[in-house]
C-alpha cells in the first residue's frame, strides 16, 4: 500500500465527480444526505471564508479495459457532496451564512466564486491497496475519534434555530471566556461554552435550575423547529454579558472567575434587570430594579473580595455562606441560588 499525500483544487474534484472519475463506494461509506442544510451552508461558509477542513482520503485504482485511473471517496463524502450539490446549484445557504445568506452558487459575485473554486483540499491518494486495507482504514479513521461529550452529542444532533443561535453567541462571548480563564482551551474545545451560554438562556426560560443535560436537551428541542424568542434573548444576554464587559473587567483581572460563578454574575445581572419568569417563585424575596447595578465601583469591591475568598475557600472571612456555596455541588439549584441571591444583593446596594 502506498499513500500520496498533496492538495487539489475543488474545481479539479469537482469535475472528477462530475465525470464519473472519483465516485463513492457504498459498500463502506454511509448514506447520502445525512448533513441538513444549516450543516452545508456552514461547510460551505467555511471555504468560502478560506479556514481549514480535515483531509479528504481517496483510494486510487486503474481500470484495465480503458486504462484510466478511477478514484473512490475513502472519507469526505458528505463534504465533497455538499460542494457538489452547491456547485450545481442544489441549495442555498442559510441565515448561519452571515454574509452569503440566501446565495445560490451562480448568486455569489465572480471573485466568491472563484475562492471556493480554486480552494486546494488537502488529499491523502491511497494506491496499490487491497479491499481489505481500505476497510481497515476506514475503520481506524473512524476509531481515531474523541467520544463526543453530551455538549458536543446535543450540537451535532440538533441542528435548528437555536443550536445556531448558540453558534453565533460563542462567537461573541467565547474570546472573553478564554481571555480570562472562565473556561479553559480544553473546556472551549468540548463545547462547554456553548453550555455555559445555554444555561444563561435558561434562566430567562425557567428561572435557576441545577445543572442537568436533559434539560438543555429539551431546550434545544424545543426550540429546534422555530425560536420565536431569538431578538429577546439576545438582547437579553448581550446586554448583560456587555455590562460585564465593560463594567467588571475589574473583577476579572484580579481575581479567578470560574464559569459556575460568571453563571451566578449573569443570572444577578440578568434577575435585577430583566426578571425571571413569571411563575418563578424562588426571588419572592427580592425584586427587580429596572437596572444592571447601583454603585459600580462599590461593587466591584465587593466581588473581588467575595470571589477571592471563595477561590481560597475562607469560610471564615465576609461572606461563608457565599463560599459554601462555591466550594462543592456548584451546579446544585440550591448552592447557585445562594449565590445569585448574594450578588444580586450587591448590586442593589
Amino acid at each position: 500500500m502506498k499513500i500520496l499525500r498533496n492538495t487539489l483544487p475543488i474545481s479539479d474534484l469537482y469535475n472528477q465527480m462530475k465525470s464519473g472519475e472519483l465516485t463513492i463506494n457504498r459498500s463502506y461509506q454511509r448514506s447520502q444526505g445525512l448533513w441538513p442544510n444549516n450543516s452545508r451552508s456552514y461547510f460551505i461558509d467555511t471555504v468560502l471564508n478560506e479556514f481549514p477542513f480535515p483531509k479528504v482520503v481517496l483510494r486510487q485504482t486503474v481500470d484495465l479495459k480503458t486504462k484510466k485511473a478511477k478514484r473512490e471517496i475513502i472519507d469526505g463524502q458528505q463534504r465533497l457532496t455538499t460542494i457538489r450539490d452547491f456547485i450545481n446549484n442544489k441549495f442555498k445557504l442559510t441565515s448561519v451564512s452571515k454574509k452569503y445568506n440566501g446565495k445560490f452558487f451562480d448568486d455569489l459575485e465572480p471573485e466568491s466564486q472563484s475562492t471556493l473554486l480554486t480552494y486546494e483540499v488537502s488529499i491523502d491518494n491511497i494506491i496499490t491497496a487491497t479491499t481489505e486495507e481500505i476497510l481497515e482504514i476506514f475503520r481506524r479513521i473512524n476509531s481515531y475519534t474523541l467520544p463526543l461529550n453530551t455538549s458536543e452529542k446535543r450540537h451535532a444532533t440538533f441542528q435548528g434555530e437555536f443550536k445556531w443561535f448558540i453558534s453565533d453567541l460563542t462567537e461573541i462571548m467565547t474570546p472573553f471566556f478564554e481571555s480570562y480563564d472562565v473556561l479553559s482551551l480544553k473546556d472551549i474545545s468540548r463545547m462547554m461554552d456553548a453550555d455555559l451560554i445555554t444555561e444563561c438562556c435558561q434562566l430567562k426560560f425557567e428561572g435557576v435550575q441545577n445543572r442537568s443535560a436533559k434539560k438543555l436537551e429539551n431546550i434545544y428541542k424545543e426550540y429546534d423547529p422555530q425560536f420565536p424568542h431569538e431578538e429577546e434573548i439576545k438582547n437579553v444576554i448581550l446586554t448583560s454579558f456587555n455590562f460585564i464587559k465593560d463594567n467588571f473587567a475589574q473583577v476579572f483581572e484580579e481575581c479567578k472567575v470560574p464559569s459556575y460563578m460568571f453563571y451566578s454574575l449573569m443570572g444577578a445581572l440578568i434577575f435585577n434587570k430583566y426578571s425571571f419568569p413569571h411563575d418563578d417563585d424562588q426571588f419572592d424575596d427580592l425584586q427587580t430594579s429596572n437596572n444592571f447595578c447601583g454603585d459600580v465601583n462599590q461593587t466591584n469591591e465587593t466581588l473581588i473580595r467575595i470571589f477571592t475568598e471563595s477561590n481560597e475557600k475562607n469560610e471564615n472571612g465576609t461572606a461563608p455562606e457565599f463560599v459554601k456555596a462555591s466550594i462543592a455541588t456548584t451546579h446544585s439549584q440550591k448552592n447557585r441560588l445562594i449565590r445569585i441571591k448574594y450578588i444580586l444583593r450587591i448590586i442593589q446596594a
